[in-house]
């Protein structure tokens, strides 16, 4: 646990949870603004909230890491980057009973599962990200620029590719291995895993790691998605090719998806930046608001993790015929004769997944 001299910005997760006895010089109220009611808040929604997202995620992810892992041929980049995508997601949705254990009760865990887990969930967090870019732009080649031959490469160097983009994001999570630390704030009477900074430049890190998140995490990875169906859609505007439409569906989707999920916790970050830098004045009221906010598109963001399965089963017909025939295998479902026939016509693994 850290001393006085240090200045810490909770993190559960995301989650910056301020230490409110530490405002600057001149704040206008006579008391510190205690979080209790987000502490209390917290205990009641994570639970709740991280236990169904870890209980789709784990269910979908896993299918879905089985069902392409077990179709070796023919299998393009696309799916592979999607594989990736759903370990990402994955490991992602392991670290949430760590937050739901200290949602409640605090953190139990010690020092290094507390950097551990910080950096698992980082990690993971911008590698799912990077690995929607990546299909982003596969889709961009292969229409806008008609770039197949790329697509033929030996699945060495496909994984190579993956592994490039897993070791960038460890660099990106190296500041959750190396800052974050186990404290007792005196407000919550329990441990906290948490960023650990010294007050000289505790300002300067959270709004070095806000303005960070706010572009690795969400606005230049939309703005190259963006970009790319966007040249992608003038592509197709004249185009008849049912095929080439056909096989933007779910990637789109997907797309549309993680921008809902994670405009709304991006944008309560950015207001609450703006308060960090007095560009906003806040009483105590605005604050709790915020940290509840905060706490909620949280959530909603993290929902992103377990919706991509559930795309690829309402959306993409060889998933969903794969799914069926796993689960009839293990007796959990009888698969109906149309899916069969329709799921082994189905050619392509990208297009359908």
């Amino acid at each position: 646990m850290k001393g006085a001299n240090q200045l810490l910005l909770h993190n559960g997760g995301l989650l910056f949870l301020k230490d409110y006895f530490d405002f600057p010089t001149g704040f206008p109220f006579p008391q510190p603004c205690k979080p209790i009611m987000i502490g209390q808040f917290n205990s009641l929604f994570i639970p709740i909230i991280y236990s169904i997202v870890f209980l789709l995620g784990v269910f979908g992810n896993g299918m879905l890491i089985f069902i392409i892992a077990r179709h070796k041929q023919g299998k393009t980049l696309t799916d592979t980057f999607i594989l990736h995508l759903a370990i990402a997601d994955l490991l992602l949705v392991f670290t949430l009973p760590f937050w739901m254990v200290e949602a409640v009760s605090g953190w139990v865990f010690g020092n290094a599962m507390c950097k551990i887990t910080g950096g698992v969930f980082a990690l993971n967090l911008y590698s799912s990200i990077l690995f929607l870019v990546c299909i982003s732009f596969d889709r961009y080649l292969a229409i806008v620029h008609a770039i197949h031959m790329y697509r033929r490469r030996k699945p060495l160097h496909i994984h190579g590719i993956c592994l490039l983009i897993w070791v960038f994001c460890l660099l990106l999570a190296l500041v959750d291995l190396i800052f974050r630390d186990v404290y007792e704030p005196s407000y919550l009477e329990m441990k906290a895993c948490t960023y650990s900074f010294g007050v000289e430049s505790a300002k300067a890190w959270k709004i070095f790691l806000r303005l960070f998140h706010h572009s690795m995490g969400f606005f230049l990875p939309v703005a190259a998605m963006l970009y790319c169906y966007c040249m992608i859609f003038r592509t197709l505007w004249h185009s008849n090719v049912f095929e080439r439409q056909k096989s933007l569906k779910v990637v789109v989707t997907i797309v549309v998806v993680f921008v809902v999920c994670w405009l709304p916790y991006n944008a309560v970050l950015f207001v609450d930046t703006l308060e960090s830098l007095d560009a906003i004045r806040a009483n105590c009221a605005m604050l709790n608001t915020l940290d509840i906010s905060r706490t909620v598109t949280q959530s909603l963001g993290l929902v992103h993790s377990c919706l991509n399965p559930l795309l690829y089963a309402f959306i993409g017909v060889r998933f969903r015929g794969e799914m069926l025939r796993v689960l009839a295998d293990v007796g959990s479902l009888k698969v109906p004769k149309i899916i069969s026939r329709q799921g082994s016509r189905e050619g392509g693994t990208s297009s359908d997944f």
